[in-house]
């Protein structure tokens, strides 16, 4: 689906005071579709995922990273135990719920095998209770809030490759207190790697050449493992997968919302950046820009340094033209 553009108003936000990041107009973010089915991504915003159908009723339920899917993360190469936070959350919309509401997961291995068959891929199935454990399959959101976290501790990673992926599955089984579940967010892949050595907190700059969105944005963006050789961008200000955009002066930003996520691909032996694409659901494509005027997508190790120039929907006039500076090890 081509990435449509339309004049959409949207708020400027302040590096200072990012409260509220709003989406930069683009009717892709229509392609998450209303109905108690397939409930609505609106992105993050005061801390809520926009989980529900279009008339709020009955209110939905879901994991807020449900739509992208999988979602990759890195753990570090050690014996001792590491717990993976704020990945598996399970998020509802509508009124804050005046009572607690009980959900049901499962871990499901064939959601990573599926996985492998329809992709042609081979992330390693994580056995539960051998490589992982969650505290339990009941979960609670209590009353006054919107989420509950699933921590899921991982005993050692001493026997990980850095060349293989793994992989844990886990859906929502059941809510109580009338919450639908939704059939394009209840099901979760997160795809494990040993952090890779371009992962990192880095140092933002750089431009958009979209007109009018052409001012420079400075943000510190966290650079985190999404496959042995792969990073995506993850923007704390606004707590999830994306990028900024330059909308005004004094780094007044915005963004296209969780349908512009950028992945950068690297070439070990060189670290030259062989690749860029984008996970984000209902996206648009996103390659590497290249060619005449463009400077060479790469890392440099001497100075942990990463410059990456890339565009969406293969329009040279949509670019960006990012550097990342290394800052310290997330």
């Amino acid at each position: 689906m081509a990435f449509r553009e339309q004049d959409q108003n949207f708020l400027n936000i302040n590096q200072k005071a990012m409260k509220h990041v709003k989406i930069i107009s683009a009717s892709l973010l229509a392609v998450a579709m209303l109905g108690t089915g397939c409930l609505k991504d609106k992105g993050y915003d005061n801390n809520e995922y926009g989980i529900n159908d279009a008339n709020n009723s009955p209110a939905g339920i879901g994991f807020h990273k449900g739509v992208q899917f999988r979602v990759g993360l890195g753990l570090e190469l050690t014996a001792d135990p590491q717990t993976i936070n704020n990945q598996a959350v399970i998020m509802l919309m509508g009124a804050v719920p005046s009572r607690d509401v009980t959900v049901t997961i499962a871990i499901d291995p064939t959601i990573v095998s599926d996985y492998n068959t329809q992709n042609g891929t081979n992330i390693i199935n994580m056995v539960e209770g051998v490589d992982f454990s969650i505290p339990g399959t009941t979960f609670t959101i209590p009353a006054g809030s919107r989420q509950v976290n699933v921590p899921i501790s991982v005993p050692s990673t001493a026997s990980f490759s850095s060349n293989d992926t793994y992989g844990i599955g886990v859906k929502i089984v059941s809510a109580d207190a009338g919450y639908v579940l939704s059939s394009n967010q209840n099901r979760l892949l997160l795809a494990i790697n040993l952090k890779n050595r371009w992962d990192g907190i880095y140092n933002l700059r750089g431009y958009h050449n979209r007109v009018p969105f052409t001012f420079p944005y400075e943000v510190e963006m966290h650079m985190e493992t999404y496959g042995p050789t792969s990073d995506i961008f993850y923007w704390p200000d606004v707590g999830t997968y994306g990028h900024p955009i330059g909308v005004g002066p004094n780094n007044s930003l915005s963004w296209y919302g969780t349908a512009v996520q950028p992945v950068v691909v690297f070439d070990p032996a060189t670290d030259l950046v062989t690749d860029v694409y984008g996970v984000g659901a209902g996206g648009p494509p996103i390659t590497m820009l290249t060619g005449a005027g463009v400077g060479v997508s790469r890392y440099d190790a001497t100075t942990k340094t990463i410059y990456v120039n890339w565009n969406y929907n293969n329009n040279p006039l949509r670019a960006f033209f990012d550097t990342l500076t290394f800052i310290r090890p997330r």
